[in-house]
């Protein structure tokens, strides 16, 4: 019996199943956002692992150099002004220090500083070792500001790491003492370093109290200054 409308084609295929196609995009999209985030970790950790390696290495290097690891920033010390470079050349003996590592069972120690010409101080130290046997090394120095104020940056070209370190002449006479003072600001810390150089290996007593007459003055802390061992040195050969 034909039951189909009249005028209307029939048909024996079934009739058309209409289906949506999956939508891979919609799909995926989750997925995708997913590995966008892992790589911005990535990235984001990565970038922050080469920061803190950058900040290890640096503070190493400064522990290196300074012993003396101080909470906060630096002090507000100023360097002397009306500063004589040329006065201030040849050789100095170092009579007290902060502690520093590249200095360690070190003796007889001076520093001796020349004119090499378009404003670069030739630095030349020189230590006696713990195995009896001498060691120096060589630098140079600039002023990094003013002409007539002693802050200045040394460095020592033949170090593995060849960073500039800051040298301030704090006050001296030129013919009896000068104060050394340096600071590093690491952030939330910094490191100081200090030198009491004097024109005689074995200054009198009056000489390193002028000296520390400067250091209170100046509000440098004089606790960690320690003795350097001028006693019995060999007879410089210069």
């Amino acid at each position: 019996m034909d039951i189909s409308a009249p005028g209307l084609p029939t048909s024996n295929h079934p009739p058309h199943q209409t289906s949506e196609k999956p939508d891979y995009r919609r799909r995926h999209a989750p997925s995708r956002v997913l590995n966008y985030l892992q790589y911005f970790l990535y990235v984001k950790m990565s970038l922050l692992q080469s920061i803190v390696v950058f900040l290890v290495a640096y503070v190493t290097l400064n522990v290196v150099n300074a012993q003396v690891m101080i909470p906060g920033g630096c002090p507000d010390i100023k360097p002397l002004t009306n500063f004589e470079p040329a006065r201030y050349l040849g050789k100095w003996y170092e009579a007290e220090k902060y502690f520093a590592i590249f200095e360690l069972g070190g003796r007889c120690i001076t520093a001796t500083y020349t004119d090499n010409g378009n404003g670069v101080i030739g630095v030349y130290n020189k230590q006696v070792n713990s195995n009896g046997k001498k060691s120096g090394i060589v630098g140079e120095a600039k002023l990094t500001g003013d002409s007539n104020v002693a802050k200045l940056s040394v460095r020592f070209p033949s170090l593995p790491v060849d960073i500039p370190a800051p040298y301030w002449v704090i006050d001296t006479d030129y013919d009896n003492y000068a104060l050394v003072w340096s600071c590093t600001d690491l952030g939330l810390m910094h490191t100081e370093t200090s030198w009491i150089l004097t024109r005689e290996r074995n200054p009198p007593q009056s000489v390193i109290d002028t000296v520390y007459q400067a250091i209170e003055k100046n509000k440098i802390d004089k606790t960690h200054y320690i003795k350097t061992d001028q006693k019995n040195c060999p007879e410089d050969k210069e």
